[in-house]
Formats: structure tokens, C-alpha cells, sequence
């Protein structure tokens, strides 16, 4: 059975047949509370503060539009400071005063730490700007709204059988998203025919130039990394002249790097949100520009649509923990700022596509 609900945008959820209603966990007459745990100082503040404000400008449209089933929605903004332990003190000080319908976190080391306790707790954690691979392993109410490694295959590949490219190489951090991304690309390219040569650089790195030798001759290099590293690399990358292709993660695509001279040119694995003729989401980065002062980013743009995500399936529906994960849980089609997503029951991590692009003259061009 299908149910058309609404959020400012098309929900489709596909609910199961034969369970049971649950009774109200989170009293909901007058507001939705949700729990924020976000990296608002540290070494991600920047990714915190524009996920904290693509929340609230979310949740700031809806309230303004009568809430959900005329309950408000009230984010409860914590800090954790890049750090697991005081997101664990962050959960457990807002469950003790404010025991909240769900809560959403960010960064893969304070959502696994949060994990246990939202089991525990039996309220759904959704993490968001997350990529350990493990954080909904085995997990009844554990959630990620973030696209996982395999994700960028499809459009690295479009990208490098494009550029008819036969031997590739790798520059990739020595972190979770780093290994897999090295592990993953290094599985398709070479099952496709070419040949690959991979560098590995340490997160406390700064020089880079011999693990640019190791690769330089290669047609193309794919640098699986994010901030200073992938900046680091972009730069000296250029100062070794480097002839070939440059291919990145879709971190690169953030407004303040695509307008260095270092990123002129360089290929993405792009979500959609930076497409002007993709309506939806220019209309929502006109709107956090306005509010912000600065562009819409993918960062805040996850958060702006996971509020979007759950307030369309809470409407008209019974309001409770277990409500929401079963929701969540059952299965629904939903088009956001990052497209049309469509889950599959029983799926807990919700992904979104990417899509080949290229930087030019400080812009991103999709192919």
C-alpha cells in the first residue's frame, strides 16, 4: 500500500502491511524535538555550522507553514567538538531533559559513538555527513542520510572511461573514506582493463610531492581526500606541472574551493545541488544565501533536506520513536534537494546519486 504525504516536496512511503500502531512515546501535542549533536567547534566546524544551519533554516519553513500536524519542531543544538566522548555527554544531557522524538549527529567517530546508546535508548540516530561503514551494521535504529563509497563509482568511472584513460593513479588519505575509496575505484578500474598505481597519505601530512612522484605518470589521478589534504594536494599537484586529469570526491565541489585556480578544471563526483537548471535546489540556495550570507554547500544542504525527509513522513501520521523508525524503516520514495531518492524497506542507509562534473572558470559544468 502506497501513501502520497506531503513536506513541500513528493513523499511516496511504502508501509507494511499487519503492524501493529504504536502508542505515543514523545508527547507531540505541541512540539517535535529533535536532537542535534553537530561538530560546532574542532577540526570540522565548518562542516557543523553549515549543517546546523541548513537544519534550522528547514525547520524555520515549516514551523512557518503550521509544523507537522500543527506541532512545531524544535532543534536542539548540541556541541560536540569533533570529539565521540562529548557527543556522548551531548546525548545524554539532552535525553535527560529533553527526551526528543530522533536525533541527527555528524561525523562518522561521534555517530558510532552514539550508536549504542540510541539502541539502547530505542530512539532513531540519524547520522548525516558520516561514511563509517559499520555505523548501521546490525542496527535496528541507527540511520544515515549520506552516500556511501560505492556511491562515486558510477560517475568516476563515466568520467574516466570519457577521458579514455588507461592507467590511473590513486592519492587517497589513510582514513576510512580514503581506503575504501582506493579499494572500491581500484576494483572497477582495473576489472575494466587499465591499471592503477596507488600512494597513500597520512592525515598529519602537509608535503606531498613524493607521493606525486609515485603517481605523475599516470593519465589520470584521483585524489580520495578532503580538507587541507585535498586542497594540499590540488595545489602542489599544479606546482609539479602535472599534465594529466584530476579527479576528486565531491568535496571538492565546495564553493570556496571551485573558485581557486588549483581546482580550474578539475573532475567531481558531484551531487546535484550545485546544477542551476536543478530548480528545487536553486530555489533553496537562494533562500540559505539570503538568511546566510554565504552559498549553499552539500554540508548544509544534507541537513535542510533530512528535516524536509522526516517532517513529510510524520505527516497525518501518529507521532512516537517507535513511529518514526518504522517509517523510516517501512520503505518511501522521496525528491529532495539531492533528486529522487527511493529506499527500499528494511534499508537504513538512504544515499543519494552523484554525478560526473567539471570545474570551469570557477563553476561546476555536469556532464
Amino acid at each position: 500500500m502506497k501513501r502520497l504525504l506531503s513536506a513541500g516536496v513528493c513523499i511516496v512511503a511504502i508501509m507494511a502491511l499487519g503492524v501493529a500502531v504504536a502508542v505515543p512515546e514523545v508527547a507531540g501535542a505541541d512540539t517535535i524535538k529533535i536532537g542535534a549533536i553537530l561538530a560546532l567547534t574542532g577540526n570540522y566546524t565548518s562542516l557543523g555550522k553549515s549543517a546546523r544551519d541548513g537544519l534550522q533554516l528547514a525547520v524555520d519553513e515549516i514551523n512557518k507553514r503550521g509544523g507537522v500536524n500543527g506541532n512545531r519542531i524544535e532543534l536542539i543544538v548540541e556541541d560536540s567538538k569533533s570529539d565521540p566522548q562529548t557527543g556522548v555527554e551531548c546525548f545524554n544531557r539532552i535525553e535527560t531533559a529533553q527526551s526528543p522524538l530522533l536525533y541527527v549527529s555528524q561525523l562518522s567517530s561521534v555517530s558510532m559513538a552514539l550508536a549504542p546508546l540510541a539502541e539502547e535508548k530505542r530512539v532513531v540516530l540519524e547520522g548525516i555527513i558520516t561514511t563509517a561503514i559499520d555505523l548501521t551494521r546490525g542496527r535496528e535504529w541507527v540511520f544515515r542520510y549520506w552516500p556511501l563509497g560505492q556511491a562515486y563509482m558510477p560517475p568516476l568511472m563515466r568520467i574516466l572511461q570519457d577521458l579514455k584513460v588507461k592507467k590511473l593513479g590513486i592519492l587517497y588519505q589513510n582514513d576510512e573514506f580514503g581506503r575504501e575509496q582506493n579499494q572500491l575505484l581500484s576494483k572497477e578500474y582495473e576489472g575494466a582493463g587499465g591499471t592503477v598505481s596507488s600512494a597513500l597519505i597520512e592525515m598529519k601530512d602537509t608535503d606531498y610531492r613524493q607521493k606525486i612522484a609515485a603517481v605523475k605518470d599516470r593519465e589520470a589521478i584521483y585524489v580520495a581526500g578532503s580538507g587541507t589534504i585535498l586542497l594540499g594536494v590540488l595545489r602542489q599537484l599544479k606546482e609539479a606541472s602535472y599534465r594529466g586529469s584530476i579527479l576528486t570526491p565531491a568535496s571538492a565541489a565546495q564553493p570556496d574551493l571551485i573558485s581557486l585556480h588549483e581546482a580550474d578544471g578539475i573532475y567531481i563526483a558531484a551531487p546535484i545541488i550545485y546544477n542551476p537548471n536543478y530548480l528545487y535546489a536553486k530555489d533553496v540556495g537562494e533562500k540559505f544565501e539570503a538568511r546566510y550570507k554565504r552559498a549553499l554547500d552539500w554540508y548544509a544542504a544534507v541537513g535542510y533536506d533530512i528535516i524536509k525527509l522526516l517532517a513529510g513522513l510524520l505527516e497525518d501520521r501518529q507521532i512516537s520513536r517507535q513511529g518514526v523508525r518504522e517509517m523510516l524503516e517501512g520503505g518511501f520514495e522521496y525528491s529532495g534537494v539531492f533528486g529522487h531518492l527511493r529506499v527500499r524497506p528494511g534499508e537504513h542507509d538512504l544515499t543519494f546519486p552523484l554525478f560526473p562534473a567539471q570545474v570551469v572558470n570557477g563553476a561546476i559544468k555536469y556532464r
